[in-house]
């Protein structure tokens, strides 16, 4: 298995620990999430007592019961009565496995895992989770050998239903919360070089990260034995394709009736480079900034990994910009989703097309600037300065007095701050060779110094480094050594 390593040690902790453990696991779709948790199952098998049910997505109460008893004939090959409701559903489960225990002379662990809980009761009507509880706490919390694990792609309904309920039955009850991300930039050129033999330059491997966003199942569908083109070709742009349509399912599988909604903001936030900040999210969308439908949206985005905040330097919250930080919403919303069908039935080579075109190159360069921010810890890594890491921020001035000359605008997409007054203005940029740096870029980057030094840090005591990071390094010129750049940072060197 590629990663998940801490993943995997909390696991085996929960299992080893002599006493009875709840976790939550959650992640968006196609992450890995079951995968994970069916590798210790498998492992663990034959010294425990196993019991999974999957939540069916459109099922009624009346399917899901139906499906948890046929999960029980499952696991233990015994026939149920016709279940009337989720209590029942729990003292069934409960006596079978006490009657299990007691066959079989059981010492070691009972293994339940429920996946896609969301899906099992979406709105709380059949009283799943009051039933769960009563089952969790009245019997597995009695015993010392129960691990229970509660899993689930709706991070936000994760979170709103069993996380932060105060009132709720799983109230300080959780043990761990495993919240499981992408492969990162890294662990993506490790997966296709482990699993898929490849061995690729580090831009293909960024650009391949661009597309499939560091999500396992989907880097799974890539054929080694074609182009990266042939695969976009295949996978995307093809009424067949295995990731066509894929975008419409996470929205409908995450969201259900608010997925229209959500997409918008995603449309909206797919628009723009630099992010948005919520007032003018919410003027865009012709919505007041007290709609509780559009924070609740937001929220629910940032739960489940589609969007992160960034904030303004030394500045209130109001200016926190959202941007979309899942390559593969990124991708898709930009390159696919406008498309019909009858457009994708027609398509012969359109991946190629798009690649030599003048709007991917500009595409790239907005992709790249935001796999770097939201794979901040490999940047830090190569600067050595994680222990002193604060944050990663934007920062931006307008001159509100335009007639002052000399006292420019400024705008730093990525601006990374220290312990002790140190600062680093990271300047991204993807390209298919060496970097050069013009006189007029040295003007706006010496310009971006100077403006943040006057309005931005407003101390007497700091320091302030122009960082370059770039696919293949910048060209050492006289505009390069004026500046001065103090770190040219290469694709090689994060991925290394």
């Amino acid at each position: 298995m590629i990663g998940r390593k801490n993943e995997r040690n909390i696991l085996k902790k929960l299992y080893e620990t002599k006493e009875s453990k709840l976790a939550v696991v959650y992640g968006r779709r196609r992450i890995g999430k079951t995968y994970l948790i069916d590798e210790m199952i498998k492992e663990k098998q034959s010294e425990s007592i196993i019991f999974t049910f999957t939540g069916d997505y459109e099922g009624d109460k009346k399917t899901q019961l139906t499906n948890f008893a046929e999960s029980i004939h499952d696991w233990f090959n015994i026939d149920t009565e016709t279940l009337a409701d989720w209590t029942q559903a729990f003292n069934i489960l409960k006596r079978i496995i006490n009657k299990e225990i007691k066959d079989t002379n059981h010492k070691g662990k009972v293994i339940i895992f429920f996946d896609e809980v969301p899906w099992i009761d979406r709105a709380n009507k059949a009283n799943f989770l009051s039933a769960f509880g009563h089952f969790w706490n009245n019997y597995c919390l009695k015993q010392d050998n129960f691990l229970m694990i509660l899993c689930g792609s709706n991070a936000a309904w994760i979170q709103n239903k069993i996380l932060k309920d105060a009132k709720g039955p799983h109230h300080k009850r959780i043990d761990e919360i495993i919240a499981l991300k992408p492969f990162t930039l890294k662990e993506t050129a490790l997966y296709l070089e482990k699993e898929k033999q490849l061995t690729m330059d580090p831009k293909l491997t960024t650009e391949i990260y661009m597309i499939f966003g560091g999500v396992a199942k989907y880097l799974s569908y890539y054929d080694k034995e074609k182009s990266i083109a042939q695969n976009i070709n295949d996978l995307f742009f093809s009424i067949d394709g295995l990731l066509y349509g894929e975008y419409e399912q996470i929205f409908k599988s995450l969201f259900h009736d608010k997925e229209r909604f959500h997409k918008e903001v995603i449309d909206l936030l797919c628009e723009t480079k630099t992010g948005v900040i919520f007032t003018d999210i919410a003027k865009k969308m012709k919505l007041s900034t007290s709609n509780p439908r559009l924070r609740n949206a937001i929220n629910d985005l940032i739960c489940c990994g589609m969007i992160i905040s960034i904030q303004k330097i030394q500045s209130s919250s109001n200016n926190a910009k959202y941007i979309i930080a899942d390559p593969f919403i990124l991708f898709y919303n930009k390159w696919v989703s406008d498309l019909s069908k009858n457009a994708i039935a027609k398509s012969s080579n359109h991946w190629e097309s798009i690649q030599s075109s003048q709007a991917y190159a500009i595409w790239t360069g907005f992709a790249f600037e935001i796999i770097c921010l939201t794979n901040i810890e490999m940047y830090l890594s190569v600067r050595g300065l994680s222990a002193t890491f604060k944050n990663a921020s934007y920062w931006s001035y307008v001159n509100p007095i335009k007639s002052i000359e000399g006292d420019k605008g400024a705008q730093i997409d990525i601006l990374i701050e220290y312990e002790n007054d140190v600062y680093d203005i990271v300047e991204c940029k993807y390209y298919d060779k060496q970097f050069v740096i013009s006189s007029d870029y040295k003007r706006n980057l010496q310009n971006k110094k100077d403006m943040f030094i006057k309005h931005g840090i407003k101390k007497k005591k700091f320091d302030l480094k122009l960082i370059m990071l770039t696919t293949y390094g910048t060209a050492k010129n006289s505009s390069y050594n004026d500046l001065p750049i103090f770190k040219d940072i290469t694709l090689d060197e994060l991925l290394e």
